[in-house]
C-alpha cells in the first residue's frame, strides 16, 4: 500500500499540465461576422477614416498632457544656457557702453580743443607767418610769480621776448626756451611791466602785475589824467618789447588817494592761463 501511494517523477506523464481550453464555435462565429461587418463597413463607408479621426481628437490632449513635463525637463538646461548668454551679453553690452562714454568723452574734448584752435587762430591778426602753436604744460602755484610752461615744436622759430597770446588778449613773454618747452612770464607776474595805451584817452603807462587772482596797476599816473571806468588797455609798442595794439585788459577801479600824488588805476586782466589749454607764440620782429 506504501508503494502504491508514493510520488516519484518517473511515474509523471509527459501531458501539458495546463491546458487552454478552445474557444467555442459561437465565439468564432461572432468574431468573424463582427470582422466582417467593419470592413464592409470600412469598403462602403470609409468608417476606419472617421475612427482615426475621432482618436486623434480624443489622444491630442492626452499626448499634449504628456508631453508638458518632457517639455519642462528638456528646457531646463535651455533656460541655464540662456541665463549664462543673456549675462554674457549684459556684460559685453556694459563694456561696449563704457566703450562708448570714453569714446564720448573723447571726441568732446578733440571738439572742446577744435573750437578753442579755431578760436585762437581767428584772434590772429598780426603777420601770420610769425605764429606758431604751443601748449600748456604745467603753471606754477607761486601766487605772485606764477610761471607757465608750454610744449613747442623742435623746429618752431622762436625766441626769448616772444609774446605769448589768447584769443582774449597777451597772456605774458617767453623767458627762457628749451627744445622741446618755453617759460613764460604772465601779465599776472609782478615782475611783468607792460607799456599799454588807453583805447579813449590815449594816455600811455606801465601795467604792472600783482599777483593771481589780482588786478594790475598802471603805475605813476598824475592825478590830473583823465582815465574813464571801462576803458580797454592796449599794447602801446613803446621800446618795441610787445607788438603794438595787442589787447591787455579794462580798467575797473580808478581812486584818488590822500596820501598818494599818483592815481591808483587798476586794470583787471581778462585772460587767463589757469583756463586756457592752447595758445600762439607770435615772434616779435
Amino acid at each position: 500500500m506504501m508503494r502504491r501511494r508514493e510520488h516519484k517523477v518517473s511515474y509523471l506523464s509527459s501531458e501539458a499540465i495546463f491546458a487552454i481550453p478552445a474557444m467555442k464555435p459561437s465565439k468564432v462565429i461572432l468574431s468573424l461576422l463582427i470582422c466582417a461587418l467593419l470592413m464592409l463597413s470600412d469598403v462602403y463607408y470609409e468608417s476606419s477614416s472617421k475612427i482615426r479621426g475621432y482618436a486623434q481628437d480624443l489622444f491630442m490632449p492626452l499626448g499634449a498632457l504628456v508631453n508638458v513635463p518632457v517639455g519642462l525637463i528638456a528646457s531646463v538646461p535651455d533656460s541655464f544656457r540662456t541665463r549664462s548668454q543673456l549675462k554674457l551679453s549684459l556684460q559685453q553690452s556694459e563694456l561696449e557702453n563704457k566703450k562708448l562714454k570714453v569714446i564720448n568723452q573723447f571726441l568732446e574734448k578733440v571738439s572742446k580743443e577744435n573750437e578753442e584752435l579755431n578760436s585762437l587762430w581767428s584772434s590772429a591778426r598780426l603777420n601770420f607767418d610769425n605764429y606758431s602753436f604751443a601748449r600748456k604744460r604745467s603753471i606754477s602755484s607761486n601766487e605772485f610769480q606764477p610761471t607757465l610752461i608750454v610744449d613747442i615744436g623742435r623746429k618752431s622759430d622762436v625766441g626769448i621776448n616772444d609774446v605769448l597770446l589768447s584769443p582774449s588778449g597777451l597772456v605774458g613773454k617767453l623767458i627762457s626756451l628749451g627744445l622741446y618747452s618755453a617759460e613764460i612770464m604772465v601779465l599776472q607776474d609782478v615782475r611783468s611791466s607792460i607799456p599799454v595805451i588807453t583805447e579813449k584817452s590815449k594816455l600811455h603807462g606801465n601795467v604792472r602785475g600783482s599777483g593771481t587772482g589780482r588786478a594790475g596797476n598802471i603805475e605813476y599816473i598824475k592825478k590830473t589824467a583823465s582815465y574813464e571806468l571801462g576803458e580797454k588797455v592796449y599794447t602801446s609798442g613803446v621800446a618795441g618789447i610787445f607788438p603794438e595794439g595787442i589787447f591787455v585788459g579794462e580798467i575797473t577801479s580808478i581812486e584818488d588817494l590822500a596820501d598818494s600824488e599818483f592815481l591808483k588805476v587798476e586794470v583787471s586782466f581778462l585772460q587767463s592761463p589757469f583756463n586756457q589749454d592752447f595758445y600762439l607764440i607770435y615772434k616779435n620782429e
